[in-house]
């Protein structure tokens, strides 16, 4: 009976123990992005940007504004303003227009920087979503591991009792001795505190996956092993980051064009109608109207031209220092990611040798324990032995998604 339970267990699998409905790793990514307070942010930055170039289109046409004004300067005697000046008082009710006129170049520009903005923050935004996905994935295969873990485990414990039952019983009827029953009480005891150390490890891991997903839920659910694949090859003018330099620098030669437009000669026209008159009594008599243009010719301003300009170059050369690390490290990192892949995937295959050949010490061991040649302590090792090769398995598979995660983040961020 106790060799069929272990039989059972070795080489028909394990069960799992069933929490709640079980979630995938698509579930916590998808709630992640759609929780995400600064992803919104960016949303509602786009939208705003959209508003900012509708502001622009609107202030380029002509600017109508009512206008009135009441003065009254009382003057007698030696008292009051001189009246060659006030004229007794100005009353004043007109509707004026203005308009900036050969500003083609200066719309141009603003539009320009709009649309730079915008690219800013979109990219920013897929920056972001990358680095939350890595985030969550990270945690995720934590919360994975420590959850096979913690199954894989019980699982053992759920058989040490069986197991326990079966051998208090064999005790009994002089099958086994009493030291074979109490090595599988203390193998059965150490299983209970250990189970219980991970299932509350777990509880933990999944608390801070929840936490980062913005999910406030404090149930325990069945995880769903990740499927990760490496994500095309390395390409890194497809890269958000890299991209982020080269829209910085359009960036920084539009604000370079914004400094030499604002030395520009502006011209303006401009025409007002209603009344304009000294004596409020018979403003009637005084409607009318005038009309002109006005012509604004920078002269000298201190050298703030040139400042500025040096500042963007300044900007410029910092920006171009960081996109050439930005290129060395990429590479440098993708090599590292491969090599440290390749390493895994060869430790796994030598780790499933030894699982395999630890089944075949099991079986061993089984047959000896049936014809009476070894204690019941050296299966229990045999069993213990088996049981840490398969978490170093589960251990390194973990290992090999934490690496594709990580790959896959060099690959889109």
């Amino acid at each position: 009976m106790l060799r069929r339970i272990f039989l059972t267990f070795f080489f028909s699998g394990l069960t799992l123990i069933s929490y709640n409905q079980p979630r995938n790793l698509e579930f916590y990514l998808n709630k992640g992005i759609q929780n995400s307070p600064l992803l919104n942010d960016y949303k509602n930055q786009i939208s705003s940007a959209v508003e900012d170039g509708l502001l622009i289109g609107a202030a380029k046409k002509p600017l109508i504004e009512a206008k009135s004004q009441l003065l009254y300067s009382p003057s007698y005697h030696n008292f009051g303003y001189d009246e060659l000046i006030t004229n007794g008082g100005n009353y004043t009710a007109v509707v004026g227009v203005t308009q900036n006129i050969f500003n083609r170049k200066e719309l141009t520009n603003k539009y320009n920087s709009v649309d730079l903005h915008k690219q800013l923050v979109n990219n920013s935004s897929m920056i972001s979503a990358n680095e939350l996905n890595k985030l969550i994935t990270e945690q995720y295969l934590t919360a994975f591991s420590g959850y096979s873990d913690f199954i894989f485990n019980k699982t053992f414990l759920e058989l040490f009792k069986k197991e326990n039952e079966i051998v208090k019983q064999f005790v009994k009827n002089g099958v086994y001795k009493q030291t074979d029953y109490l090595a599988l009480l203390v193998e059965t005891q150490s299983q209970e505190i250990l189970v219980k150390q991970l299932e509350s490890q777990y509880r933990k891991d999944l608390n801070s996956l929840n936490e980062l997903c913005g999910l406030n839920d404090s149930a325990t659910y069945d995880l769903v092993k990740p499927e990760l694949k490496i994500k095309g090859t390395p390409d890194i003018s497809k890269s958000p980051a890299f991209l982020q330099y080269k829209i910085d620098s359009i960036r920084i030669e539009n604000e370079k064009v914004s400094v030499d437009i604002r030395y520009k000669p502006k011209v303006n026209w401009f025409a007002d109608a209603g009344f304009l008159t000294s004596n409020p009594w018979n403003f009637y008599r005084h409607f009318g109207y005038s009309a002109g243009i006005s012509l604004n010719i920078p002269v000298y301003d201190g050298k703030q031209r040139g400042i500025e300009k040096q500042k963007l170059e300044f900007d410029q050369n910092s920006r171009m220092g960081y996109e050439s690390t930005y290129h060395k490290q990429y590479f440098q990192q993708v090599s590292q990611l491969t090599d440290e892949l390749k390493a895994l995937n060869e430790m796994s295959a030598q780790m499933d040798d030894q699982l395999t050949t630890s089944n075949q010490l099991v079986k061993a061991l089984k047959e000896q324990l049936e014809a009476g040649i070894i204690q019941m302590t050296e299966y229990i090792n045999a069993i213990k032995n088996y049981k840490t090769i398969s978490r170093n398995i589960n251990l390194i598979n973990v290992q090999k998604l934490q690496v594709i995660n990580e790959m896959n983040f060099l690959l889109t961020q």
